[in-house]
């Protein structure tokens, strides 16, 4: 999937086709780009026995911008090949044939292996996953480079992401990927997450390493406590998510473990590159050679670095440093039998102009979790289900600038707006105890409204993110909303009647309150009625139906009951609801 900042188009890679979608309020208008894969290539594939039928198609695995181009790439049959989108049509040369170009060290040939890439300044840096890995810089106007073979196993990669730095010639591109062990016994973890780091200045290095990296480095990252049992060491997602306030990135990576469980941790770039930077390096006790191996050089001082420096990287690429997330513990632990597949991540601004992380979590049971990061805690606070089928989810982009999250599974694409307020707009307890920093209680307005994210907002409406803070958020609200919604009723000393109070969760307490005299009332599925009778006998007066919940305590509804002096023809049972008193068996005579 690939998305451009402020549009209201998702590109959309399938097997043999391209798909443009553009939402337009609750319509989406689809438009197909066929690219199927070359008669040729679909026949030589097909005469290969060991591969299957969806390999023998042209399934589109990367699509990204260099330029003023679309680069879209696909498996072509077992053949990669890309071709490039312009003003979403395919390019042509001056004869009018299509421009395609040969994608073999971008994608790989079988769906069976992932691939990444990231676009800077024009240039492609990708890596294809296998049983040798490769990081490459694989198109562009820059030099082709690589990893060589000894320095990566067989790998499953992840993610990619550029770390810019103030001098740009300091720029450095963070590879997320597993090293994949498939003979490992029981005792040992057959996957390993790792980071690898290149210079994004890298031209190579000569005569040891002419055509390869010449900064490469890698470094074990886990997910968990360095003393603890409880460690997540497969990655499944990987994040970099800069913060705009003070320019600090952070590393959201989501985990699994051999027993089924998934994590996730967030790790500081700022703390991750000075390991890089200081670490010392697997395998290797002596004096390093200087300039120390991995720094970023000027390109035009690559010819400059001495033959020790580049054979040291060619032999030891792995720092002996494992990289541990932020306070060594991830920030949640999925505990049922769902996996997290992918992570984004947005910065909001809350009703008192207080910023905070909502992380989307996509799983492999097709739903997203909403997940706010406070300073005390990291806690779900929505389960969405966009999608028809639970398919995992393929991928996910969030556009901040429109309040956007795209989606999609293999079969299935949606679009979700980042402030969804309505399903809290009951009342303004419902609406701060979702704690959906996007949402706040609208006093005037008497329903939950997105909090605005503009710079000078005023903060007018009521929300509280802490849980342990919520009791008298609601009070000024509720009190003016029951005030002007008290029931007055009228009724005769010797009637009995029914207050009901109607349930608006399960989880609550509900009571009823006269002048703090608490009255008992009968529980059924929709209401706690208040039932005057022989063993409760009819008073006069402010009768208040109240719930608490987590701390958190609401009125919900409230009667004024005044005794009259009107006569019976017999004894009555009155039932009292939205205001109206309705007589069952007698009329009274006044």
């Amino acid at each position: 999937m690939f998305h451009e900042a402020g549009s209201n188009q998702v590109l959309i890679g399938g097997q043999g086709a391209l798909w443009l979608l553009t939402f337009t309020g609750s319509a989406v208008i689809q438009k197909k780009i066929p690219l199927k894969a070359d008669e040729k290539a679909e026949k030589d594939c097909k005469k290969r026995a060991t591969l299957g039928e969806d390999d023998c198609e042209n399934t589109i695995r990367l699509i990204k911008k260099l330029d003023y181009r679309i680069m879209v790439c696909g498996t072509n049959a077992g053949s990669p090949k890309c071709w490039f989108l312009v003003n979403q049509t395919l390019q042509q040369d001056k004869e009018g044939h299509v421009v395609t170009l040969s994608a073999d060290n971008i994608v790989p040939p079988l769906l069976s292996q992932e691939a990444v890439a990231v676009a800077i300044e024009g240039n492609l840096y990708s890596a294809v996953s296998g049983k040798k890995g490769m990081i490459q810089r694989s198109y562009g106007t820059k030099k082709g480079i690589k990893t060589e073979d000894s320095w990566l196993a067989k790998s499953e990669f992840v993610g990619a992401a550029l770390l810019p730095e103030d001098d740009q010639r300091k720029d450095e591109i963070f590879f997320f990927y597993n090293d994949v062990n498939e003979s490992a016994g029981l005792d040992k973890e057959p996957y390993r997450a790792h980071l690898g780091r290149v210079c994004k200045v890298d031209q190579g290095g000569k005569p040891i390493l002419t055509d390869s990296w010449s900064t490469f480095l890698k470094a074990r990252l886990v997910c968990g406590h360095p003393n603890e049992p409880m460690r997540f060491h497969r990655l499944r997602g990987a994040f970099v998510f800069r913060k705009e306030e003070k320019g600090e990135a952070v590393l959201y990576g989501v985990f699994s473990s051999t027993w089924g469980s998934s994590a996730v941790c967030s790790y500081s770039m700022k703390r991750v590159s000075s390991l890089f930077k200081t670490s010392g390096f697997k395998g290797f006790s002596g004096s390093l050679p200087n300039p120390r191996p991995g720094t970023c050089v000027p390109p035009e001082s690559t010819h400059l670095l001495p033959s020790r420096t580049l054979s040291f990287i060619k032999e030891h690429p792995e720092l002996d440093v494992v990289i541990y997330p932020d306070e060594e513990r991830p920030l949640y632990v999925l505990q049922n039998n769902d996996t997290y597949t992918h992570v984004v991540v947005d910065q909001v601004r809350d009703a008192s102009n207080v910023s905070y992380d909502v992380l989307y979590l996509g799983t492999a049971k097709g739903k997203i979790h909403k997940v706010l990061r406070s300073k005390d805690q990291t806690v779900i606070i929505a389960e969405i289900s966009p999608f028809k089928e639970q398919e995992p989810i393929s991928s996910m982009i969030l556009d901040a600038s429109t309040s956007h999250l795209f989606a999609d599974t293999k079969a299935e694409v949606t679009r979700l707006p980042l402030a969804d307020c309505d399903p809290y707009s009951e009342n303004c307890w419902k609406c701060v105890l979702a704690r959906d920093p996007y949402c706040g209680w609208d006093m005037d307005g008497r329903k939950c409204s997105a909090v605005s994210q503009d710079e000078s907002h005023t903060g007018r409406l009521l929300q509280s993110l802490d849980s342990t803070n919520t009791t008298y958020v609601c009070e000024a609200a509720e009190a003016k909303l029951a005030q002007e919604a008290l029931k007055k009723v009228s009724v005769d000393p010797t009637s009995y009647i029914y207050l009901p109070c109607p349930l608006r969760s399960h989880h609550a307490i509900y009571t009823w309150v006269k002048d703090d005299k608490t009255y008992p009332c009968a529980m059924d599925e929709q209401s706690c009625t208040l039932r005057f009778g022989e063993s409760t006998p009819m008073d006069q007066g402010v009768f208040k139906c109240t719930a608490k919940e987590e701390g958190f305590q609401e009125e919900i509804t409230a009667f004024k009951v005044t005794l009259n002096a009107g006569r019976v023809s017999e004894v009555s049972l009155i039932a009292v609801g939205a205001g109206i008193v309705f007589l069952t068996i007698t009329i009274l005579l006044l």
